[in-house]
């Protein structure tokens, strides 16, 4: 059932307490008091819920075991959903029958086929849907699509995206963890350089269309891919490529993370590495970093430092304020956007096994 438009704060209720929370969405959530306010957790680890839970002052009563309890006993206005991807399904069709508005970490699912139901779920129940893109709210990205926009750089023709790291020996990983095993939902495509993906596609500003890739495991002995190339064609015949390893060393110069995008105007490259996000631009003088001033604002400066989670979740609780299901304020991404993205990560998957392209949307609409 739906519910009436909240107001801000928005009152949050956060299903999963791990690492990513921990990292990035607590010191978010406390950069803006005045839109979100976290009044429930739930994580079947009690020093998970202890952490969490006192990091944003929630009170012990509104500590929860399971996301069942959490939705039956807490009232909140939406759920953030930062769990294993392969009990996203689940977790969010719950959220969705309990009629509450969902954040969900990246990836949808753990299969295109989970992604569907999600979908399925979400439109029957009438609720607002949206996936975390958080690297599309750092400064530097918010930045550099301004630039795009403006149409003063020109159409981008080519883009591409590198996510490189080095998980450690071949005997560390193994399939105890479940970002290494492809029932899970783990792998090199969907769970690191998903995040390439999407920034690739935001910088080119068109959609994927088809995919072509190679997607292997090359290294540890697990069952889903350490290793990705991607070949990817836009709709406006623009064309970008991903490529991401977890069993390389990271380049020093340039850091793991990166994407870039090239126009008849000039070009421009995104970084996201450990010494902090930033942002570079050339047009033909060489590389040159460009300053922002929005990294002095103690706001903006969490959301670059935090990989703009920040900006992310604010976009958020903005819109269901304004009653996103009506399109008041659009939310920054929505179920469509996310079962697009699984189809690229399932259709990159299918073009290794085929040698051949696959029309992405083909595989969903």
């Amino acid at each position: 059932m739906k519910k009436n438009t909240p107001a801000l704060p928005i009152r949050l209720g956060l299903i999963g307490c791990g690492g990513i929370v921990k990292i990035a969405h607590v010191p978010s959530f406390l950069a803006l008091p005045d839109v979100v306010q976290v009044v429930a957790v739930a994580d079947p680890i009690p020093e998970n819920r202890a952490e969490v839970g006192d990091a944003l002052a929630v009170p012990v009563s509104q500590r929860y075991a399971t996301h069942s309890e959490l939705l039956d006993k807490a009232e909140v206005d939406a759920v953030s959903i930062a769990t294993p991807h392969h009990l996203h399904a689940a977790h969010v069709i719950a959220a969705a029958e309990a009629g509450v508005a969902i954040i969900s970490e990246k990836p949808m699912a753990a299969s295109l086929e989970q992604a569907l139901a999600i979908r399925a779920a979400v439109i029957r129940a009438g609720v607002p849907y949206t996936i975390v893109h958080n690297i599309v709210y750092s400064v530097p990205m918010q930045e550099a699509l301004a630039r795009l926009r403006s149409g003063a750089l020109g159409q981008p023709f080519f883009g591409r995206g590198v996510s490189l790291f080095n998980k450690g020996p071949r005997e560390t990983q193994t399939a105890a963890s479940w970002r290494n095993t492809r029932a899970t939902g783990g792998g090199s495509v969907a769970d690191t350089c998903y995040h390439e993906i999407y920034s690739v596609e935001a910088l080119m500003g068109a959609p994927i269309r088809y995919v072509e890739a190679r997607v292997k495991t090359m290294y540890y002995d697990i069952d889903v891919d350490d290793m990705a190339l991607l070949l990817l064609e836009h709709d406006n015949g623009a064309l970008s490529t991903v490529s991401t390893a977890w069993c390389v060393p990271t380049p020093a110069a340039e850091g793991g993370r990166w994407c870039e995008v090239h126009t008849p105007g000039g070009s421009l490259r995104v970084h996201h590495r450990a010494q902090g996000p930033f942002l570079s631009f050339t047009n033909a003088g060489g590389w040159q970093e460009v300053a922002l001033p929005g990294l002095a604002d103690p706001r903006a400066t969490a959301s670059a430092r935090l990989v703009g989670h920040a900006g992310y979740f604010e976009a958020v609780c903005r819109a269901l304020a304004s009653d996103a299901t009506l399109g008041a304020t659009p939310l920054p991404t929505t179920v469509d956007t996310a079962c697009h993205m699984m189809a690229v990560v399932e259709g990159a998957r299918l073009a290794s096994e085929r040698r051949q392209a696959v029309a992405v949307d083909e595989l969903w609409k």
